[in-house]
């Protein structure tokens, strides 16, 4: 499969079983995958399935929801700004091979001490991995409502969506989830409290997830801080996408 339309295959996985236990339809009109109905803006709106669907096919997959929210195109280079979209930022697809880390270029270095990475089983750990996800990406936990992302029970209950929790010394500080159909692995939602930082737990959180799935080819879109860190675990760039927003209408 073309790198992009594997990469974008996965972010659709993801929505698809992240969006499930919310209870919100995830549906894959040929180039485009959209949600429903509105929901946490955590979750794209839509999202091109390979490079070259035109901005005004992608567009229209949002025209029923009246909300906030923001789209994917899948190729980096669709023009949405005369739409009504503002371009939110760009960020590489990452692709990497099936298979384990190995010894080389792509040897880690070993966890620090005191770190455990395992997935959630019960859902006060799901809770507990939604707050520090939180914090690990904005900063704060302190507008945090909990299951508005993750709700505990249901997202134990969806087949294909593992969420790992890191702890350092008992303390939760990271998050990733990873998220499969069967043939790609999507790796997601790394993120690491600001004190926990630069200790190698986002590492140990994706080869976390590349764990879950070691057969599959694995894909990602990264942001400009974790480029390099995925790198090194063998990920390499399959092309560019571009994350555009749309504001939600003006209250009357």
């Amino acid at each position: 499969m073309d790198p992009v339309a594997l990469a974008a295959r996965g972010e659709s996985v993801w929505h698809r079983l992240g969006l499930a236990a919310l209870g919100v339809d995830w549906v894959e009109d040929g180039e485009v995958a959209r949600r429903t109905q509105p929901t946490t803006p955590v979750f794209l709106a839509a999202l091109s399935l390979r490079a070259g669907v035109a901005a005004a096919v992608l567009a229209r997959a949002v025209e029923g929801l009246d909300t906030e929210l923001a789209v994917r195109d899948a190729g980096g280079t669709e023009n949405l700004g005369p739409l009504g979209f503002v371009l939110q930022g760009r960020e590489p697809w990452m692709v990497r091979p099936p298979g384990p880390v190995e010894a080389g270029p792509f040897e880690p270095d070993p966890p620090p001490p005191g770190l455990e990475v395992t997935p959630c089983r019960s859902p006060a750990e799901v809770e507990l991995f939604e707050r520090t996800s939180v914090e690990g990406f904005t900063g704060s936990a302190s507008s945090w409502s909990p299951g508005t992302i993750h709700p505990p029970e249901a997202s134990l209950r969806v087949p294909g969506l593992t969420l790992l929790l890191a702890r350092l010394h008992g303390r939760p500080v990271g998050t990733a989830i990873a998220a499969t159909d069967g043939a790609v692995l999507n790796v997601g939602g790394v993120a690491v409290v600001e004190a926990a930082r630069r200790q190698g737990i986002g590492t140990h959180l994706t080869l976390a997830c590349l764990a879950t799935a070691p057969a599959l080819p694995a894909v990602l879109s990264s942001s400009d801080q974790g480029h390099p860190l995925y790198q090194t675990l063998g990920f390499t760039d399959a092309g560019p996408t571009a994350l555009w927003w749309r504001p939600g209408p003006r209250a009357s």
